[in-house]
């Protein structure tokens, strides 16, 4: 099957006519710059390059680019979609017009290769000596000066001052990074003396350029300005165009043919798909919709939250935001799935995007993202789909993608859906149509990062669907907030999902997107629930939607903390048997319970948190969900006697069944989620022991209730004590689902809750504290955002810690990002080995093939050795890198311990070692860990350091 359907047999000939025209009749000296230096078999020249990036730009605009993206420029420029057409070109095909100075064209002179392309520049008669000043200036880079001549040849034939520089910034920040006034000042000094000759080369591209665009005929009509919001997209659309024309394989240095069949062959070699030809049938029923959509048989029908969000969007006024919040198992997925296609179908866009907390529940969903898209790409078309985050190349649901796409050999009426290998860059990862990735993915939409401009455009046309909302705290809803303000300028609709949210949080959320279009916002929001929230251009509204029947009456006790109180009560809630779930807040209570539960009951005790390696936590967790999942019977498959020690990995990513709960103290809102995996699945009533058959959940965590609520050091380190106490103000002795949910949670983050008298000079105290952490969150979070959308009238405002000298020595990479829009303490991930005589053996993990391999450090390794390697990452403890000093030291020793070998692998590059004896004990900073398959990672002495990602 042929994947590049980009393409059209009818795209833009004439244009194309136009750039072979400019190319054929430029100077010789013109003809002789070069672009990329190339080989022994010849180098880029600059004209032609300048010519590939201006047709590469105009297949993209007219048949890769959302119409919504189009009109949503249009819209916010002020300036006509065949104008906005005709300037893009414009820059595209003068992106390089700097190229043309004597630094750039000498840099690679003292090369043998480049110094004969200089050689045969100088035998043209331009002056090759440079000035001191050029020479030594570290701002005369062609992007800066680049941006510099377009501007002032645009104001030169009248076009408004800042329309020009806005449209020159486009070209300066063509490699990631917008420039600065200074930088221009200095550059601007040396332009104005520049040799004579080489003004001519730049003004003939300037002028050849803007003949073939034909912009001269748009500038009368531009307006007198063009914000931000504008110029960051065609940015980010210049870096596709720019990147794609430079891919050699694709625009071979050496051209042949015409310039029509250079452009059609370049995007046959580049798997770029065209934009999801999404299908909706007007006069189809809702449960007709859902059974096509997701492959239902004729007696399933939608479920009234699933009807509702798909009914709320069909009358909606331009972009949407749409807040769902419902229990557990209601379909928000499904519902959300549903909900986009239609948006899609009627805003035009070009995919959809879904979001999840972590990596996990990202992998987790992927499958079933995939399905729905392929079943959704109509017949005979071709879409992209991306896995996004660090570790996708160890899921085997995208591996399966990668290697043969989903659909391809399929006459069952759809498309088909693929990996493009073109768009599996970190920085290009968000352009493919369809995208499930971690929340980070989007955050990072509202953080200040180079080449942060693609990720603009790969969003900006797509659906974006936010998982899991209520799971995060107030540092990442800064960056939301920001992120959904910038996607409401672009006209993107955003779905979120969540359990239930506080009000406060609701109506901030509401508040961010929505002031795009309202001025004015309602005081407060319905307690229904479940409820749908829509935010359009005609305001804010409510849908309460039918609840199901109450599913858990479960009774709530508050009980002891100690170790020995805990196994009394296991044993008791167990006589009979039974699965049992206790959820920890940190990994130190999880393996101290595990301990002290297996001296009990050994063998029938299993232990869950992140502290494993990814390829035994995965083990792990599936043999679990296969336990305790929906098709196991007690007797088959579901075991007599089984209790589970986990923490927080239990809340979210695991759909398991307990018949009891034990749980730390926490958060109203997640106390309920954690009570979503007690009773979850309709099961036979012999499935449970008697005396288990009615829920029940027992709280621990506290050291003390009376007269004021004592925690455990650690849970206080994890959560607020203030949300703590006003949780346990809160609850009852009973719990009932759904009906209690959503009061429980807005009592709890009400701003006007009260505590008990006894209380009250605690709580003042805590509370203070969590307004203080709260404030210096939000302020740590700022530190690292782009402006919003009104403020950010010059692209350069994006970019401001770049220009602080921050660039320097603060991180700017993907991992760096994501450590950025999540408030964690500055962690590592290792891939521990065992260290031996001669070099070392990986980890063993279950089922692995290569556990008894003894490698040499600077082995070639195969695929399989290689991923069980990657496979075996773990996050070191906080504590070991708590200190700045301490992370350099930390990173240091680790890069010695790291195979030489390892370089030479993708799955392994940039991956750091840790060794560890035959005993699984490794030294490291002065700090000493152990690994077993039973416990995880621990660190052996010392006091455990409470941090909120090392205790998930």
């Amino acid at each position: 099957m042929n994947m590049s359907l980009l393409v059209a047999p009818d795209m833009d000939l004439p244009f194309f006519e136009r750039v072979e025209q400019f190319i054929d009749s430029s100077s010789p000296e013109l003809r002789v710059l070069w672009a990329k230096p190339g080989d022994e078999f010849g180098y880029l020249p600059l004209v032609q390059h300048l010519g590939d990036v201006a047709c590469v730009g105009a297949v993209l605009w007219d048949e890769w680019l959302a119409e919504s993206v189009k009109k949503s420029l249009e819209k916010k420029s002020g300036i006509a979609e065949s104008d906005l057409r005709t300037l893009f070109l414009f820059l595209a095909g003068t992106h390089d017009v700097a190229k043309a100075t004597l630094k750039f064209v000498r840099q690679i002179e003292h090369d043998e290769l480049g110094r004969l392309i200089v050689d045969d520049i100088a035998a043209t008669g331009l002056p090759m000596k440079m000035s001191k000043v050029e020479e030594g200036s570290r701002h005369f880079q062609h992007g800066l000066v680049g941006e510099l001549l377009v501007s002032d040849w645009l104001q030169k034939r009248g076009c408004p001052k800042r329309v020009a520089n806005a449209l020159g910034a486009v070209v300066g920040a063509h490699h990631g990074i917008a420039t600065t006034g200074e930088a221009r000042n200095q550059a601007a000094r040396i332009l104005r003396r520049y040799p004579k000759e080489w003004s001519a080369l730049q003004q003939e591209i300037l002028a050849g350029m803007a003949q073939v665009a034909g912009v001269e005929e748009v500038l009368p009509r531009l307006p007198e300005q063009i914000h931000a919001d504008v110029t960051m997209r065609l940015v980010g659309l210049l870096v596709m165009a720019d990147w794609i024309a430079s891919n050699e394989k694709a625009f071979p240095m050496v051209a042949s043919g015409s310039q029509a069949e250079r452009v059609r062959s370049g995007f046959a070699a580049v798997d770029l798909t065209r934009p999801w030809a999404v299908e909706y049938q007007p006069d189809e029923g809702t449960d007709e919709f859902y059974r096509r959509a997701f492959g239902w048989p004729e007696h399933f029908g939608a479920r009234p939250m699933q009807k509702a969000a798909f009914e709320a969007v069909s009358d909606v006024d331009g972009a949407c935001l749409l807040i769902v919040e419902a229990p557990t198992g209601e379909g928000k997925t499904e519902a959300a799935l549903a909900a986009g296609q239609r948006i899609a179908a009627d805003t035009r866009a070009q995919g959809l995007l879904l979001a999840a907390p972590t990596m996990g529940t990202a992998n987790g969903l992927f499958h079933r993202v995939a399905e729905w898209a392929t079943r959704n790409t109509p017949e005979h078309t071709v879409t992209s789909m991306n896995l996004v985050h660090s570790r996708k190349m160890l899921s085997a649901d995208f591996e399966k993608l990668r290697m043969g796409g989903i659909g391809t050999d399929t006459d069952g009426g759809h498309g088909a859906v693929v990996a493009s290998q073109w768009m599996q860059g970190t920085k290009k990862a968000m352009l493919s149509d369809f995208v499930v990735a971690t929340v980070d993915q989007v955050l990072m939409m509202a953080l200040q990062m180079k080449h942060s401009m693609l990720r603009h455009i790969g969003l900006a046309g797509k659906v974006i669907i936010v998982d899991e909302v209520h799971a995060y705290d107030l540092y990442m809803q800064s960056y939301l907030q920001l992120a959904l303000r910038w996607l409401a300028r672009y006209g993107v609709s955003v779905i979120l999902l969540s359990a239930t949210l506080p009000k406060e949080t609701k109506l901030a959320l509401v508040e961010a997107y929505g002031s795009e279009t309202q001025d004015t916002f309602p005081e407060d929001l319905s307690e229904a629930y479940p409820l749908i929230t829509v935010v359009d251009g005609q305001g804010v509204r409510e849908i309460e939607v039918e609840s199901r029947p109450t599913d858990i009456e479960a009774s709530i006790e508050i009980v002891p903390d100690g170790l020995e109180e805990l196994r009394g009560l296991v044993e008791k809630l167990t006589e009979d048997g039974g699965c049992l779930l206790i959820i920890s807040n940190t990994v130190r209570r999880a393996q101290d319970a595990y301990a002290e539960i297996s001296q009990a009951f050994p063998e029938e005790v299993e232990l869950h948190h992140s502290a494993f390696l990814a390829s035994d936590r995965a083990f792990k967790e599936d043999r679990l969900r296969e336990a305790l999942g929906p098709d196991s019977r007690r007797g088959e498959g579901r075991p007599y006697r089984r209790i589970i020690c986990a923490t927080q990995v239990a809340e979210q990513s695991l759909d398991i069944d307990a018949d009891a709960l034990i749980t730390d103290i926490a958060p109203m809102d997640l106390l309920i989620q954690r009570i979503g995996r007690m009773h979850r699945h309709e099961r036979p009533v012999e499935d449970r022991p008697a005396a288990l058959r009615e829920p029940q959940v027992y709280v621990r965590g506290l050291l003390a209730t009376d007269p004021v609520p004592v925690f455990d050091r650690g849970c206080a380190a994890v959560y607020e004590p203030a949300i703590l106490m006003s949780t346990l103000a809160n609850l009852s002795t009973a719990f009932r689902r759904p009906d209690d949910v959503s009061a429980l949670v807005q009592r709890t983050y009400s701003p006007d809750f009260v505590p008990p008298a006894a209380w009250a000079e605690t709580y003042t105290e805590v509370k203070s504290q969590l307004k203080m952490n709260q404030g210096t969150a939000e302020l740590r979070a700022r530190a690292f955002q782009i402006p919003e959308p009104d403020q950010a009238d010059k692209l350069e405002g994006l970019f401001g810690r770049y220009h602080r000298g921050m660039d320097e020595k603060t991180p700017t990479g993907e991992e760096a990002g994501v450590a950025q829009v999540r408030d964690t303490d500055p962690t590592i991930e290792v891939i521990p080995v065992i260290d031996t005589e001669y070099g070392y053996r990986p980890m063993p993990t279950p089922d692995a093939d290569c556990n008894d391999i003894e490698l040499v450090d600077d082995d070639v390794l195969d695929r399989d050795t290689a991923f069980q390697l990657a496979s075996s990452v773990i996050r070191l403890p906080a504590r070991l890198t708590r200190f700045a000093s301490d992370f350099d030291a930390v990173i240091d020793q680790l890069e010695k311990q790291t195979p030489i070998g390892w370089t030479g692998h993708f799955l392994l590059k940039g991956q750091v070692a840790l060794r560890f004896n035959e005993g699984g004990e490794a030294e490291l900073n002065g700090g000493r860990l152990r690994y077993t398959s039973e416990l995880g990672l621990e660190m052996v002495g010392g006091e455990e350091h409470q941090s909120r990602e090392q205790n998930r």
